[in-house]
């Protein structure tokens, strides 16, 4: 098969993307790694369009530095949202990612212990799956045969605890049944997907997609923005091409808590006099559009002011944990959390507020090791705050 063929055989769709790019630069000013490429133009999302049409006409070839080029994108879809001609770049980008790792120049090291881990754990950190459940409360009573299944996410699980046990609160003092498949529930495969080692992540997600049937899921409900992305966007193709049922509502908790507080059955009454800056986490905002229900969350919540960064909503930067970037590329994770960072300090909010575990392990290392004067805190911590006032502590 020639390179032509190879390129073409991706879809029609990316085919033609290739051949509309404007080469505006556009990207170029949105994107969270190109400055730490040295200035050089290659490491520019218009580069490796420009270089897969090449690659497609035969005159470049897949070597070990274009990998590096492709591998350093955290996927956060800010050149998407300035692309003039609509060019799906993310799943161009994961395309040749999967190509790459076929070829065997991906993935980095890093990542591919993610796979190993997923295949032996079901969780990308090697984590035993008896501790799933090790930040459930007593006060915590999943039960079977409810509409809501609680999806809590390897990183939530295993690494931020505290926002899927204070969410879990939340619902569980609302009176909200829920069940849970704590020590079951596999990795939902976006380290995999994003990484380009659709083989694990196609493995992972079966046994997720059996789960749910044995489970009779309708809704599942997680906190962590990859894995909602992943479950409303990467499940149904998965399901339709592995023959498997997934007839699933998905929601990212925020959207379930705006439900709530729609139908006033989650109404904040306590006051909670702080100033807060909210950070539009990727996944949640661009990949599923939802940036006025943190928002609208926010604003009911007594006392709350909100300020907004330079760059929120569409415009949002990068924590920089995203795409396998902060696994295979650790100190250019921590710069670009480190200048989102100081975008929150800049405002003078004395609260920055997100609503994703990767999210909120990326600004916690970079205030730690900054010394940043600004707290952290999930949108669940606010909202419990609120709402039990006398017992938030």
């Amino acid at each position: 098969m020639s390179a032509t063929q190879e390129l073409r055989g991706l879809s029609a769709a990316l085919d033609a993307a290739v051949d509309i790019c404007a080469r505006c630069g556009f990207c170029k000013t949105g994107c969270p790694t190109y400055p730490f490429g040295g200035g050089f133009e290659t490491f520019s999302p218009r580069a490796k369009v420009h270089f897969l049409r090449e690659f497609a006409m035969g005159r470049e070839a897949l070597t070990p530095e274009w990998s590096d080029r492709f591998f350093r994108c955290t996927t956060c879809e800010r050149c998407e949202t300035v692309c003039q001609t609509d060019i799906p770049l993310i799943r161009l980008w994961e395309s040749m990612r999967e190509r790459l790792v076929r070829q065997g120049l991906g993935p980095l090291p890093a990542q591919k212990r993610m796979m190993e881990n997923a295949a032996a754990f079901g969780n990308p950190y090697g984590e035993s799956p008896s501790t799933q459940t090790r930040w459930m409360l007593p006060e915590h009573a999943p039960v079977e045969g409810t509409d809501i299944l609680v999806f809590g996410g390897c990183t939530a699980s295993y690494r931020m605890p505290a926002m899927l046990q204070k969410g879990v609160t939340i619902l569980t003092r609302l009176g909200i049944p829920f069940s849970y498949a704590g020590g079951e529930e596999h990795c939902c495969g976006s380290p995999l997907l994003r990484t380009g080692q659709v083989e694990g992540a196609t493995g992972l997600i079966g046994r997720n997609l059996d789960l749910f049937a044995r489970r009779k899921a309708r809704t599942i409900v997680t906190p962590c923005g990859g894995c909602s992305k992943t479950l409303k966007k990467d499940y149904p193709v998965h399901a339709k091409s592995l023959g498997k049922p997934f007839d699933v509502e998905v929601l990212h908790v925020s959207e379930l808590y705006v439900r709530l507080l729609r139908e006033g059955r989650l109404v904040p009454s306590g006051r909670v006099e702080r100033v807060v800056t909210f950070h539009d986490p990727c996944h949640v905002g661009r990949s599923q559009g939802l940036f006025e229900e943190p928002r609208e969350l926010l604003g009911a919540i007594p006392g709350l002011r909100l300020t907004e960064m330079q760059r929120s909503r569409t415009e949002s930067r990068c924590c920089g944990a995203g795409g396998g970037v902060k696994a295979g590329y650790p100190e250019m994770a921590a710069a670009i959390a480190l200048d989102r960072l100081q975008e929150a300090v800049d405002t003078g909010a004395d609260t920055l507020v997100t609503m994703c575990p990767f999210c909120q392990g990326s600004f916690s290392q970079a205030i730690r090791e900054s010394g940043a004067k600004i707290a952290l805190a999930g949108l669940e911590d606010l909202l419990f705050e609120s709402l039990w006032p006398a017992r938030a502590a």
